[in-house]
């Protein structure tokens, strides 16, 4: 889908988010003088990059980062969604190299975390449902800017130390950690806009920072929490969580009041269900008074429209999108309602794109799903 708006409307809503956001503007561009960090920092990281290979982590001829913005058509006002090009700043290489080696030697537990959407369904399904439990969302507000990066920093330190990592490694790896960090910065208009705090957007290692950070607050607070609002349910797909409690023991202000008392640099909103359904990712959640049914959600911007058939578009390009709604068609494990409903949006994408309709032969499952207790919460983390 492509946005058409006057430029300076855009503009506009760009320097909305610049301005409303921590940010100042520097006068230099830090470029040149990351870049000679980061030669710096490899040449004294001889345990984890082999004397050979230390080229393949430095980024020639780097420049700032670039931002552009997104429109968000589904948000009151059409806000911007920043996009950050990381990939030719000088710490690219390095980042995507500190997140394969944290990932490998000191990985995170990821309890809580949902993989996609079909992870979601599965956690769904083993939920028992009573009439009184309510549904609802919680979103993370500003999530890469807002990561304390010294508090992470300990915590990551704690971590490699509790896996027994040899303290040269845990030495390389934390300077790295330092450098990367420091790099949070991206040009706009000749300007050099830089962050007071937070991890940088678009930094491949930035995902790994967030977690490793919000990961800690969840296995240190959240035993407190889950007790004290009786939630039945909790999980997380990055800064989006689902939340499953007992409205008789507690409501959604109470719950927010304490998530929002979690950390300082952490806040939240909340979203709770709307004639007993919730939308999550790709998936509308409804609850019975027995047990939870899902649907296929889409946005209101939503065009039914795809690559046409007709296009020049090698064929492979075409089908992709094809072969995607099918296999989620037939891996959500619909009931037979929605599942039939879904397959008429289906064919009705397929018609209003030109391409040809044949029989699709639904998978054979039980619609009807024996709720089964869902695996107890791990809230203990040691190595956290």
């Amino acid at each position: 889908m492509y946005t058409i708006l006057p430029t300076h409307q855009y503009e506009t809503k760009l320097q909305d988010f610049l301005r409303n956001s921590d940010f100042h503007t520097i006068t230099t561009d830090p470029t040149t003088t990351f870049q000679t960090q980061i030669r710096a920092v490899i040449r004294q990281s001889p345990t984890l990059i082999p004397k050979e290979q230390k080229w393949k982590y430095i980024n020639m001829n780097p420049s700032a980062p670039s931002i552009k913005g997104l429109i968000k058509l589904h948000k009151p006002d059409q806000p911007i969604r920043p996009v950050v090009n990381w990939r030719n700043t000088p710490a690219y290489r390095l980042s995507r190299l500190f997140t394969d080696k944290i990932n490998h030697l000191a990985p995170l537990p990821n309890f809580l975390n949902l993989k996609n959407s079909q992870d979601l369904l599965k956690n769904l399904e083993a939920t028992p449902m009573l009439p009184h439990y309510t549904l609802a969302s919680l979103d993370i507000a500003s999530l890469y800017t807002n990561i304390p990066v010294k508090e992470t920093r300990a915590i990551l330190a704690n971590i490699l130390q509790q896996r027994l990592i040899h303290p040269k490694t845990q030495h390389e790896l934390l300077k790295w950690y330092d450098i990367i960090t420091k790099q949070n910065y991206f040009a706009h208009k000749e300007q050099i806009v830089v962050q007071h705090d937070g991890v940088a957007m678009g930094a491949p290692s930035s995902g790994l920072i967030a977690e490793t950070f919000l990961q800690h607050i969840e296995h240190s607070q959240l035993p407190h929490l889950t007790n004290k609002h009786k939630i039945i349910n909790f999980c997380r797909y990055m800064d989006d969580i689902l939340i499953i409690f007992d409205s008789n023991h507690s409501n959604i202000q109470e719950i927010l009041d304490d998530f929002n008392s979690l950390h300082l640099k952490l806040q939240f909103t909340a979203e709770t269900e709307k004639d007993h359904t919730l939308n999550l990712l790709d998936i509308s959640i409804h609850r019975t008074p027995t047990n939870i049914k899902t649907a296929i959600f889409r946005k209101p911007t939503f065009t039914k429209t795809i690559i046409p058939f007709t296009s020049n578009h090698p064929a492979h390009h075409k089908y992709t999108t094809v072969k995607f709604l099918y296999n989620r068609l037939d891996n959500y494990n619909l009931q037979q309602e929605e599942y039939l409903q879904e397959l008429n949006v289906f064919h009705n994408i397929l018609h209003n794109n030109s391409f040809p309709i044949g029989p699709h032969k639904p998978p054979t499952h039980n619609p009807i799903k024996q709720v089964v207790p869902y695996p107890k919460q791990k809230w203990e983390a040691s190595h956290m």
